[in-house]
């Protein structure tokens, strides 16, 4: 009786692996590499970001090529950067501060 599990079992195991490898390969499909989302980012406009939002990545990837193959394309800005990390500068992140919390000026050496 013990040889019985000795032989199915390993048949079992494989015809499970083969199994899931059909099934990995026919969700693997529609995927995005990572060089793809590495262009994207990299081109993105905000209306490329709403449309990856909205739609998921395959679709953002298609408007952005067939805007590319119209020669559509517009220049992406650089934005100003300050110290604070905001665009615009650090006003904008004191806009932004929680008002139930004092601004302190130094480290807390806790």
């Amino acid at each position: 009786m013990s040889w019985l599990f000795v032989a199915l079992i390993p048949g079992l195991l494989m015809l499970a692996a083969v199994g899931l490898e059909r099934l990995e390969s026919s969700l693997n499909r529609g995927a995005v590499g990572a060089a793809e989302v590495a262009e994207f980012l990299a081109r993105a406009q905000p209306r490329d970001m709403r449309t990856l939002a909205r739609d998921g990545m395959p679709e953002a990837l298609d408007g952005l090529r067939r805007r590319r193959m119209r020669g559509v394309e517009e220049p992406v800005g650089v934005a100003n950067y300050s110290r604070a990390g905001w665009p615009g500068g650090g006003g904008r992140m004191q806009a932004m501060a929680n008002p139930q919390f004092p601004q302190t000026h130094h480290a807390d050496s806790v």
